[in-house]
This record gives C-alpha cells, sequence and structure tokens, in this order.
C-alpha cells in the first residue's frame, strides 16, 4: 500500500484489497447487479471522483458497497456516507464510538493501547468532516458539564493496587518531559515504543489504583499528555490512523480529568495532521474549538499557542488577514510573560518560535519575502536550533524553498545542504518528505551547477 495519503475511508478500503479503481468498480458492479440493480454505469474516473468528494454514488451502489465490505445495509441510511464505510474497520469503533464517560475513556484507552493490523494503515485519517468535528464537539460539552465524582475502580485480583502519591505523579510528570526532549532531537522513529510503553505504564496505574479525587485527575491528565505523545510521534512517521486514534484517546482523557489545557493542546497537533495531510479548513475548526474551551482557563501561553496554530491553519486555506490576526494575538499573549500554571508541555514556544511559524505561514501565503524576514528576525531572538533538530530542518528547508521562489538558486541550495546534513542525524519522515519535495523543486533547474552539486549529494 503506498504512504501517499488515503484520507476517503474507500481509498482505503479499495487499496487494502490491492484495487485500481476500475478493478474495484468492476468487483461493485458485480454486487451490484447480484443485488438486482442492473448493471452500473461506467467511467474511468468514477471511483476517484468519489475518493476525492467530487461526486457521491447512488445508493443502490452504496448498498452495494456494504455488502461488499460486510457492512450492514441499514447503516447506510443511518450513518450516511462515507460514515457508514468505517463500520469496515473494527479496530476504530471503540475509539470512536465509547461514550463520553470515564467508562468510556477506559475502553479507548485500551484499543489505543492494543493497536492491531487496522490502525497499521499508512496516511489514512479515521476521523473528518461530521465524525472529527463531531469528536471536538464531544469534548467541549463534556467538560462544560459539572464535574462527576470519579467512581471506584476495583483492582484486579491479581494486581497490587497502587497508592498514588504526588511524588510518584512528579516521578512520571518528569518521565513525560524527558520524553519529550528526546523528541526534540531523535524524532518520531527512534522514540514510538518508548512513548507506548510509557502510555501502557500510565494506563495500568488509571486502571488500578481504585482511587479517585484530585490525584486520580492527575494521572488522568498524564494519561491524555502521554497519548497525545503518542499519537504526535506516530504521526512523525507517517502513521496517520494509529495517530488519530492516540489523539482522541488524549480527547477522552482530557475530559474526564476535566482538564483544559491539555485537551486543547491535543486539539492543536490534531489540526497539525489535518492541515497538513486531510482538509485545512476542518483543521482550523479544531482549534477554534479549543480555543472557546480554553477562554476563560488558559494561561497566556497557552493562548499563544493556539493563537499561532491558528494562523498556521489559515495559511494553509489562504486567509491571510485572518492569519496575520492570529499571529498578532500570538505575539500579544506570549508578551504577557511565564504562569505559574504554564503546563511542561508548553516548553518549546517562545517569540523565535512564533516568528518561525510566522514565516512558515508567510510561505504558504505565496509571500517568500516576508517569510525570510520572519525567519531572519526568528533568530535574532530566542530561537534555539540545537535543542530543537527536526524543527531547525524543517525550517531550514521552508527557507530554502523561499530563495528558490525569489529565484536565488545559489541560497537555495546552500541552506537546502545544510538542512540535509544535519537531517542525517534524525529519524523522522516529516523533514525527509519536506526535502524530498524540495528536491523535487529544484530538479527543473539541474542544469546549473549548484543544483545539480546538491541533487547529487542528497540522492
Amino acid at each position: 500500500m503506498s504512504d501517499q495519503l488515503l484520507r476517503h475511508p474507500l481509498a482505503a478500503l479499495r487499496a487494502g484489497l490491492g484495487l485500481t479503481g476500475e478493478q474495484y468498480l468492476d468487483r461493485l458492479d458485480d454486487v451490484h447487479f447480484a443485488l438486482g440493480e442492473g448493471r452500473m454505469a461506467r467511467g474511468r474516473q468514477k471511483v476517484s471522483r468519489w475518493e476525492n468528494g467530487v461526486n457521491s454514488p447512488e445508493m443502490p451502489a452504496r448498498y452495494a458497497m456494504a455488502r461488499l465490505h460486510g457492512i450492514p445495509r441499514e447503516a447506510v441510511t443511518e450513518l450516511g456516507w462515507p460514515d457508514f464505510l468505517l463500520l469496515a474497520f473494527p479496530d476504530d469503533r471503540p475509539v470512536l464510538d465509547s461514550p463520553w464517560t470515564l467508562a468510556g475513556t477506559v475502553t479507548a484507552v485500551a484499543a489505543a493501547a492494543r493497536g492491531g493490523s487496522m490502525q497499521d494503515r499508512r496516511g489514512f485519517l479515521i476521523a473528518s468532516g461530521a465524525t472529527l468535528s463531531g469528536l471536538a464537539t464531544s469534548w467541549s460539552l463534556t467538560l462544560a458539564e459539572p464535574a462527576a465524582a470519579l467512581p471506584e475502580v476495583p483492582a484486579k485480583a491479581s494486581a497490587v493496587n497502587t497508592r498514588l502519591t504526588p511524588a510518584l505523579l512528579d516521578v512520571l510528570e518528569q518521565r513525560l518531559d524527558d520524553l519529550r526532549r528526546l523528541d526534540d532531537v531523535l524524532g518520531g522513529a527512534r522514540l514510538r515504543q518508548t512513548a507506548v510503553a510509557e502510555y501502557e505504564l500510565l494506563n495500568g496505574l488509571a486502571v488500578r489504583t481504585g482511587q479517585h479525587g484530585p490525584l486520580e485527575h492527575r494521572l488522568l491528565s498524564l494519561l491524555a499528555e502521554s497519548a497525545r505523545m503518542c499519537g504526535w510521534l506516530q504521526f512523525d512517521t507517517g502513521h496517520h490512523a494509529r495517530a488519530q486514534h492516540f489523539y482522541i484517546t488524549a480527547l477522552r482523557a482530557s475530559a474526564s480529568a476535566g482538564d483544559h489545557q491539555v485537551g486543547a493542546n491535543t486539539l492543536a497537533f490534531m489540526a497539525i495532521q489535518v492541515y497538513s495531510k486531510g482538509n485545512p479548513q476542518e483543521a482550523v475548526a479544531l482549534v477554534r474549538t479549543a480555543q472557546d474551551a480554553t477562554a476563560r482557563n488558559a494561561t497566556p501561553r497557552v493562548k499563544s499557542m493556539l493563537h499561532a496554530r491558528a494562523a498556521r491553519a489559515l495559511s494553509k486555506t489562504g486567509e491571510r488577514t485572518a492569519c496575520q490576526r492570529e499571529l498578532d494575538a500570538a505575539r500579544t499573549e506570549y508578551a504577557r510573560g511565564p504562569h505559574d500554571d504554564d503546563p511542561p508541555w508548553s516548553y518549546w514556544l517562545n517569540a523565535g518560535e512564533i516568528e518561525m511559524l510566522a514565516g512558515s505561514a508567510a510561505l504558504d501565503l505565496a509571500d517568500p519575502r516576508r517569510a525570510l524576514a520572519h525567519f531572519d528576525q526568528a533568530r535574532h531572538v530566542q530561537y534555539a536550533a540545537d535543542g530543537y533538530v527536526r524543527d531547525h530542518v524543517l525550517y531550514l528547508t521552508r527557507t530554502a524553498r523561499a530563495h528558490l521562489q525569489l529565484g536565488d538558486l545559489d541560497a537555495a541550495c546552500a541552506v537546502a545542504t545544510d538542512a540535509f546534513t544535519q537531517n542525517a542525524t534524525l529519524n523522522s519522515s516529516r523533514p525527509s518528505d519536506t526535502l524530498d519535495d524540495l528536491r523535487d523543486e529544484l530538479t527543473p533547474h539541474r542544469h546549473v551547477r549548484v543544483v545539480r552539486d546538491f541533487l547529487l549529494l542528497s540522492a
């Protein structure tokens, strides 16, 4: 199966069968005929138009799909197009459909930990459109409800109860912080398994302590942040379905903990995935939900982060004025200074990072000169390349693209060479993919010596 994004569930199902669009239509036509609906109208682009959202199949074709993939017929009308196709992925259902209660969180957490072959499909988002917005809304509504007392959770007979203490939670929180810092330098591929092991440790403690109250809430917050980190590392290595499993589980755990900020951070990271691999408008909606839910109880640093993330999503939609407004708001909130309640995971945001994000947004908005000005400004404030190798490679690559768009091949190749050299120490798909895209953009200029030298170096 190709690593190319398969955002639509039909694309994932078809690829799982190893069929081209025309081959899939042949098979679907046979089922359509067997159901007494006659032969289907044919067209070479019919399936691709369904998958790209250009057209939707008629009801008889949807019923044929349901029969082909073992989906109950009534789901076609109850869930609608294309959501009924998600029933063909049983590993997704506990994460998507569990109730927004503590029991539902436990179910989703366990499902994300189990993994499974269906979760390994690369490039496929398990939730988009109405499903994605519905999850974000459920998170927000759950947080708005009065906090219910957490029930006692009986320990398993074979398990020894672990007494939660502030000291134990401090140690667990420090372990997560260490993992975050390692990710900044090493990238997702080296740390995915370590992160999942940490997640399973926290899950085991949350299920077996048999306690409730402030310490239990704090443990659930740590579990939510652990799930968020797992989602990020899966995304960083191109495992988008698995990433969304962890992200959605993080939302559920944050809601059970009553932790607005860790849930908002999760939505911001989900937005990165969605604007990178899905519909940027949906990414904007995710960040807006996070902003609305945290308007009263987020620290200035967290609000600044959400404004910056909204700006990046808006730049993908081409909304220049709204993007600039969010960047200005990000700078204003950040200037309010640190706060005692700043969450540990917000450490990465500084004035330099905001300018780097502004430069990336300008590049998306086809303003390479402004992008270079922001990148240069970042280097004069608090941007530290040494501790954030992956992000630095990404920004170097974007700087090279800006130079290329301005026609400065010498500068573009010099910066691209620096990015390629530093990327050799990483094991992360995102900077590697970005460098591959840059190579493609430089290839038409391969008759120029500096370009040819870079292409040979990076081959």
